[in-house]
């Protein structure tokens, strides 16, 4: 399912399932999107604090289903990531999703909503901006650009870096539905019912200020649940601060290499979609070619309506 495509003039809900944010920073984030053209709704959330949360886990919840719900709301756009989506998950309706598919976007702790929506929802998602952590104060305008175009209908299919090329770590061409997010919040769903399901799927996952040992963990976690074998395809995107802890350490392409180099299916990095700017918007729970020879992403169905 897909939702509604982005109108100027369209309705972004703005919701807080993780961390809590300061006034500021939020009116800030209202202000930019309302210059931009469209007409913001602040969750009670995104005003409210319960230890590092923006409200409990039961307020948290109830504002997503609600705003799914509400027929005013066009766009969800999550406030900013943090911590605390998979202490909410058990309590969102999935129901009130599939009955009312809208544009939902995110990043990092959202990933857990975003696999839980892609698999119980069947609802095509997007990793891309968030109010605060991208919108709030002066924004990156490649971002915002990207954003627009992908939302909005414009976009061709494509799925391309801004500024830089994307690197092949093994060739090859595959298909399959994009899924993932951020490396450590979806290795916390192994195993459980909001786990993804990864046969023939395109795995896409990405990662902030994680030390490289850290990175070697969380991958090895993967490979022990022979993720690497069932999935098709495997993009790497952007690996913000992800340092050696120590000089004999591995550095991030090392650890790449050592996991990925033998693999019998195509292999990308760099994907500038993740903690970074500019960042791109990512549609996940989409069919897409994944095309190693070329360096090629290409999104194969219809993401909005």
């Amino acid at each position: 399912m897909v939702g509604k495509k982005l109108e100027r003039g369209a309705t972004i809900g703005i919701v807080a399932p993780a961390s809590y944010s300061s006034i500021e920073n939020i009116i800030s984030a209202k202000n930019n999107l309302e210059n931009m053209g469209f007409n913001v709704v602040l969750g009670e959330c995104t005003y409210k604090t319960w230890y590092s949360f923006a409200g409990s886990d039961e307020e948290r919840a109830r504002e997503i289903n609600s705003f799914f719900a509400d027929p005013k709301i066009d766009v969800i756009m999550c406030m900013r990531g943090g911590y605390g989506c998979n202490r909410i998950i058990e309590k969102i309706d999935f129901d009130i999703i599939r009955k009312n598919p809208k544009i939902f976007i995110g990043y990092s702790d959202i990933t857990t909503l975003h696999i839980s929506m892609n698999e119980k929802a069947d609802l095509i998602t997007f990793h891309g901006p968030m109010a605060v952590s991208n919108f709030s104060g002066s924004y990156n305008i490649d971002t915002f650009k990207n954003f627009i175009s992908t939302l909005t209908g414009e976009f061709d299919g494509i799925v391309k870096n801004i500024d830089k090329d994307l690197k092949v770590i093994v060739p090859g061409v595959a298909t399959g539905k994009i899924v993932g997010g951020n490396l450590a919040t979806l290795v916390s769903t192994l195993g459980t019912e909001y786990d993804i399901d990864y046969n023939n799927k395109i795995l896409f996952i990405e990662e902030i200020g994680e030390k490289t040992y850290k990175i070697d963990r969380l991958l090895n976690h993967l490979k022990k649940h022979k993720v690497f074998e069932k999935i098709n395809g495997l993009i790497l995107g952007d690996f913000k601060n992800c340092d050696q802890d120590k000089e004999d350490d591995m550095n991030l392409q090392e650890v790449f290499n050592d996991y990925f180099k033998n693999l019998y299916i195509p292999v990308v990095c760099g994907l500038q979609s993740g903690h970074c700017e500019p960042m791109i918007t990512l549609p996940l729970g989409a069919m897409c070619q994944l095309d190693g020879n070329t360096k090629r992403i290409k999104i194969l169905e219809k993401i909005v309506r």
